[in-house]
């Protein structure tokens, strides 16, 4: 299933955001448990976002130069 580096990066992706969101929360104090859990959220899925999309567009690329 993860056979291209896309979904490689996507599935490496989430899991560090995951991780990074649960340590985050769990040292997070409780009165800002939610607001440290958005913005773990959205500093992890963007960072995902960024690299998932930087690659496509990389094998994109490749793919358009090798194509005759």
């Amino acid at each position: 299933m993860l056979r291209t580096r896309v979904r490689k990066n996507l599935a490496v992706g989430l899991v560090i955001t995951t991780v990074m969101t649960a340590l985050s929360v769990a040292v997070a104090d409780d009165g800002g448990r939610v607001e440290e859990l958005r913005e773990s959220l959205k500093v992890g899925l963007s960072v995902t976002g960024a690299v998932t999309g930087a690659t496509w567009l990389l094998q994109r690329r490749r793919a358009a130069r090798s194509s005759p």
